[in-house]
């Protein structure tokens, strides 16, 4: 039996006999693409947000009576080949024809059973005229029960009896023609309503006494009268009557409407200006901040009565510290599409409704401003603007896809990792330009030829001093381009252009302005910018394996975090790194105390020093989750393990013995960062095992001690060693 799509749906469906399923078993074990064919089909069926394919139109793939006849093993060879190369080439189509296979040997595997509702329901719809029954020519004689033979009148004249005698059946209620009074009782009430609505509001003195009061106030051309203009107060759309309130009318004239006609007879409501807060409730405004018209004398007192009836709202000033909003003319950028093209490999998008992360399915559509995660040891294409810029992301970068503003159509946010982009239109007019931000700095990108490909790496840095945060300085980054030329331009206007073999090295710009780095020359290139080197990297032969573990609608949490305890050390490390690059900051202090392997606890070193540096306040938050799961004393020493120590304690004799005494401890991971410090001040090693048994340890520890002893401390005072 060949191995082609359509075995390997019916072996993913079991419906080949048992001798053809231990051999298309045998055939997808020894062949690699198969394996993966097997993986795609069961990861595009369980896939959500994808479309169903036209099934007609100019965008249809293919003729849905071909895919019939190809799941029903009727089409010609040569036609089962093109309809499975297009199958392999869509999501759609393939998650389509897989489960119409599946549906297919669910139910031609067991007989239909019909519900007795279904029946009944059936049953009701009553007989069917002898006019609309299906004509069958039926043979001359019947046999009776006793095997005589019976008339062809007799048939017939039995059937008349039958068709003229109906069984009795009842309408089903839906098909029931509804009475008289449930169509007019309906429309009599919503009359009534409406009736009493408006004799209500015609009821009303003050509405009758509006209506008189405004007509006789027009003119006869229907023009108003200069008094009759009504200007808002300090910034509001309302006011009084400025004939009944002068302090009104000479309000602030700049909020006015611009409009020479500018009459309100009648103002409903207070609509407010954007940025002013709402007015308070009346019963906590004072009685006196209300506008009161004066009474003169009798010939005012219809328009007192009119005015106490309905009175004039209120004018709403803006606090004082209140910036008035300045609409900005120019309409916000329509969005650059942006979509991932990736046929393998795990990238993470953040559901910000659920605050989890979940697996994003292969190439599918990404969404203005979603955060997204790859993972070591993936790499991830997306296509921007179809196909005017190709962006490669390596493994572990974390980044967010800017929405548009009224300047740029698209961005990227990078929070970590490394960005290869490359110009893919000959006219580079027609690429758009990307804001690119890291942190709080904002920069613009834009390619000035077609054949200009760059990349853009950024590492967050660790803290430099004990409970001390980077703030803005916590990253380091530079941009390099590879061929062709890009222009730089940061917040401040001062363009840079970036010439192919360079490179330029990116500061935060909240630093000193005037200290801006030029263009070097960087003819050598990290062998990360080569895919096939990539593809090279030892983490990428358990690519498959760590794949395998993520499911599409499961959160990414709870998968790295079981996977700190799998038996495979390069798994462990990949899902360590996993809970970094989505900071799942918790998690990290577990994998750091649970990790079976020095390579998951030294992943997640690493991991919560970058996220302990970056902002203030989170020593606290750290400190408190140590101190539920150690001991105070073992909790305290971890704190101050894990915010490190400065090139100048290594000549500090107390902090020589301080990391010498927690090398007795007795969890292994703060024997494995007390003796990290040693070596990074020290700039030697030892001969020390953090996991080793005691009496090795104790034998290495003593020999440190005799290092401390004989040069005061690990470094001698007169000879400070640089960190590693």
């Amino acid at each position: 039996m060949r191995l082609t799509l359509r075995t390997l749906l019916a072996y993913l469906d079991d419906v080949l006999e048992p001798a053809q399923t231990k051999l298309i078993g045998q055939k997808i074990q020894e062949s690699a693409v198969a394996g993966k064919l097997v993986s795609l089909i069961r990861l595009v069926v369980r896939q959500r947000r994808l479309k169903a394919p036209s099934v007609s139109g100019p965008n249809m793939g293919i003729d849905p009576n071909v895919i019939a006849q190809y799941l029903d093993n009727t089409l010609a060879p040569d036609q089962v080949v093109e309809v499975e190369k297009v199958l392999l080439t869509s999501d759609e189509l393939l998650a389509e024809v897989a489960s119409c296979h599946q549906v297919l040997a669910l139910v031609m595997g067991k007989s239909a059973e019909v519900s007795e509702a279904s029946r009944e329901r059936l049953y009701a719809l009553g007989p069917v005229a002898a006019k609309d029954q299906l004509q069958v020519e039926e043979p001359r004689n019947v046999s009776s029960n006793n095997g005589t033979a019976v008339p062809e009148r007799d048939v017939e004249r039995t059937a008349e009896t039958v068709s003229a005698k109906p069984e009795h059946v009842e309408i089903p209620e839906y098909l029931r023609q509804n009475s008289w009074s449930q169509k007019v009782v309906p429309a009599a009430i919503v009359a009534v309503l409406v009736l009493v609505c408006l004799g209500l509001l015609i009821s009303d003195p003050g509405f009758l006494t509006g209506i008189q009061q405004a007509k006789s106030e027009l003119g006869r051309d229907g023009k108003p009268t200069a008094t009759d203009t009504i200007k808002p107060v300090d910034g509001a759309d309302s006011a009084a009557d400025s004939s009944t309130n002068p302090d009104v009318a000479g309000a602030d004239s700049k909020m006015a409407s611009t409009a020479t006609d500018n009459v309100v007879v009648n103002v409903p409501s207070p609509t407010l200006v954007p940025g002013v807060d709402p007015a308070a409730p009346i019963d906590a405004l004072d009685v006196n901040s209300r506008t009161k018209p004066p009474v003169d004398g009798p010939a005012d007192a219809a328009a007192a009565v009119a005015v106490a009836a309905n009175p004039p709202p209120l004018a709403v000033t803006p606090p004082a510290n209140t910036v008035p909003v300045t609409k900005d003319p120019s309409p916000v950028l329509n969005p650059v599409p942006v979509q991932y093209t990736s046929n393998d490999g795990v990238v993470l998008r953040l559901d910000e409704a659920q605050l989890h992360w979940y697996m994003m399915p292969h190439r599918s559509a990404v969404a203005p401003g979603e955060f997204l995660v790859v993972l070591d040891p993936f790499d991830a294409t997306f296509d921007m603007d179809r196909g005017a810029i190709i962006l490669t992301v390596v493994g572990g970068s974390s980044l967010n896809v800017l929405p548009p503003d009224r300047v740029y159509a698209t961005g990227l946010d990078v929070r970590r990792g490394r960005l290869m982009l490359r110009a893919n239109r000959k006219d580079v007019s027609q690429c758009p330009v990307l804001a690119i931000t890291i942190g709080g700095d904002l920069w613009r990108l834009e390619m000035l030829s077609p054949e200009t490909t760059c990349t853009l790496e950024v590492a967050p840095r660790e803290p430099a001093q004990f409970e001390k945060a980077l703030g803005p300085n916590w990253y380091v980054g530079v941009v390099r381009v590879l061929s062709g030329s890009v222009k730089w331009t940061p917040l401040d206007g001062k363009a840079q252009t970036i010439v192919a073999d360079t490179a330029l090295e990116i500061v935060p710009q909240q630093g000193d302005p005037a200290v801006r780095p030029e263009p070097v020359s960087s003819a050598s290139v990290p062998d990360w910018t080569d895919a096939q080197k990539r593809k090279q990297s030892p983490q990428r032969r358990f690519a498959t394996q760590f794949e395998k573990q993520f499911e599409l609608d499961q959160p990414v949490e709870q998968t790295l975090l079981a996977l700190i305890q799998d038996p495979n050390a390069k798994i462990v490390e990949l899902a360590v790194h996993g809970l970094s690059l989505t900071e799942s900051f918790p998690a990290m202090i577990q994998a750091l105390g649970q990790c079976s392997y020095e390579e998951g606890r030294f992943a997640a070193r690493d991991g919560i020093r970058t996220w302990l540096a970056r902002e203030e306040g989170r020593g606290k938050i750290m400190m408190e989750i140590l101190e539920q799961r150690y001991p105070p004393s073992e909790a305290s020493a971890l704190y101050k393990l894990l915010w490190g120590f400065r090139p100048d304690d290594s000549t500090n004799r107390a902090t020589a013995l301080e990391l010498i005494a927690w090398l007795r401890s007795s969890h292994v991971e703060v024997r494995e960062l007390a003796y990290y410090w040693i070596v990074n001040l020290s700039n030697r090693k030892f001969e020390f095992r953090a996991a080793d048994v005691p009496g090795r340890r104790e034998t290495a520890i003593r020999k440190i001690e005799a290092h401390v002893a004989s040069a005061g401390a690990l470094v001698k005072p007169d000879k400070v060693a640089a960190p590693k």
